[in-house]
């Protein structure tokens, strides 16, 4: 940067002047830049709108698997004699039980020793071996008990220590036994060299379950997916019963159609915002111009209608409707069944407002619970079943509304990655990423251009000046010349 000669000659604002010119000047880069913004809103839109079908796809992962269609509720005719809980999928519907004997928990092994202090008097080394392990406790000088327990139960030896009523109690925890030894029998806390006791008592559980017997160390365990729990002794059957959790699975049936009727609500009010082509993205110094309210309040006018009718989303809503309203075509499948509304789930009500509600879903509950109850085969295929038919227009007429609906939804976001790409991604090259790269490109180019349009400005005012303070001292010479004659 050359010299800049400000007005010294000509009395001119030659700084202001020149900024002036260099707003004109700007102006593309002013266009750039708002484009720049509005290529930006469009792509965190549509990140926004990914996100949203991102989460609605992952709901559909329990509907598309068999399991979820499968849960049992176990119940037992007497809670206080047998009691049980499904945990797994039970093969039959009921399970008659008989309980001959409830089992009894041994007496673990343990050593069990009389201290004579609660303070160690003398420091010593107590060694605990069990199994293939060996552990050293050094037992410091005046070191409490409470100490020695905590160091004991912290050593994962499988061993625990408690003291209770003068009594310090070595205990396994299983059926295995240790050896207690020390470095000075005669310790405060009076621990001798020796083995610890063996298992003693206990008894095995006793019961039969259709007729055939069977032993369990504990009254709690787990039969074909049941969790029972024998607590008293009888020799009439008490009867389990199993039956499918409707309410399990209708409940996660409402909480897809929650879900999904509230995505397609954001995504339709996205395609439909009204656009406002008087307002255009705000430059830095524009927003430095008005209030925070004010500034704040024009950037969300003018980003309003960003994805107004968006071909992408558009296109993609309406292959979801079609996912969900195709029959279920294929061999086998209970005709009846074969579709959403056949199910208790539908469009909305017939009225003159019901097109506003652009493809929500609305659940017939009674409807929906009893195909639940009395064709729970039929509703399991219509969601989960899977075509592994490599004909792209057999594979969906063959697939399970989850299943199609889980594949459309992985085309719309394909699409809208391609167009704007992906939160968190360090290599951008979808339309949108190489636009905005290009617009980068072009800034900078301009830049570049004006900073030399702005010091020819300024070579030319400058050499104004000079000459301007040329002629002014000549004239003044003159002067002085005339003056003196």
């Amino acid at each position: 940067m050359g010299i800049r000669i400000s007005g010294m000659a000509s009395g001119m604002d030659t700084e202001k002047i020149i900024k002036d010119l260099m707003k004109t000047q700007r102006e593309p880069i002013n266009r750039l830049q708002r484009s720049k913004y509005l290529t930006e809103w469009k792509r965190d839109s549509y990140r926004e709108m990914n996100t949203l079908l991102a989460d609605l796809q992952n709901s559909l992962k329990t509907l598309r698997m068999s399991s979820t269609f499968s849960k049992k509720v176990a119940s037992s005719e007497n809670d206080n004699i047998v009691s049980a809980s499904a945990q797994g999928r039970p093969a039959m519907a009921s399970y008659a039980i008989t309980v001959e004997q409830l089992a009894k928990p041994a007496t673990p092994p343990m050593a069990v020793f009389s201290p004579a202090s609660t303070t160690n008097a003398a420091e010593f080394t107590l060694t605990l071996t069990k199994g293939a392990e060996t552990k050293d406790f050094i037992i410091k000088e005046n070191q409490s008990i409470e100490t020695t327990i905590r160091e004991i139960n912290s050593a994962n030896l499988g061993i625990k220590a408690t003291f209770f009523d003068g009594k310090l109690a070595l205990t396994s925890d299983d059926d295995q036994t240790f050896n207690v030894s020390t470095s000075n029998t005669s310790n405060s806390f009076n621990i001798a060299n020796g083995n610890s006791s063996g298992v003693s008592g206990g008894e095995e559980a006793k019961f039969t379950v259709n007729g055939v017997s069977y032993t369990s160390k504990t009254n709690t365990f787990n039969f074909d997916g049941i969790d029972i729990n024998l607590k008293q002794v009888t020799t009439t059957p008490v009867v389990i019963s199993t039956k499918t959790d409707e309410e399990a699975i209708f409940n996660t049936i409402k909480d897809f159609v929650d879900k999904y009727n509230a995505i397609i609500e954001t995504i339709n009010k996205k395609i439909s915002e009204p656009k406002y082509k008087s307002y255009q993205p705000l430059l830095d110094e524009e927003k430095e111009a008005l209030s925070e309210k004010t500034a704040e309040k024009m950037d969300t006018m003018a980003k309003s209608g960003i994805l107004l009718r968006d071909p992408i989303l558009t296109s993609g809503l309406t292959e979801l409707r079609r996912a969900l309203s195709t029959p279920l075509q294929v061999a086998g499948v209970n005709t009846a069944f074969d579709t959403l509304s056949e199910i208790g789930i539908g469009g909305p009500p017939p009225g003159k407002f019901a097109y506003q509600e652009n493809g929500k879903l609305y659940i017939n509950e009674d409807k929906l619970r009893e195909s639940i109850r009395n064709n729970g085969e039929d509703v399991l295929k219509l969601f989960t079943n899977y075509s592994s038919s490599n004909d792209s227009a057999t594979k969906y007429k063959e697939s399970g509304v989850a299943e199609r609906l889980y594949s459309e939804l992985n085309k719309i976001m394909d699409k809208v990655t391609k167009e704007a790409g992906a939160s968190g991604s360090i290599y951008d090259d979808s339309s949108l990423g190489k636009k905005l790269k290009q617009t980068d490109e072009d800034i900078q180019r301009w830049e570049d251009r004006l900073k030399m349009i702005e010091d020819r400005y300024w070579k030319q005012f400058t050499a104004m000046e000079k000459a301007m303070s040329q002629a002014q001292s000549q004239g003044s010479w003159f002067a002085q010349m005339l003056g003196q004659q």
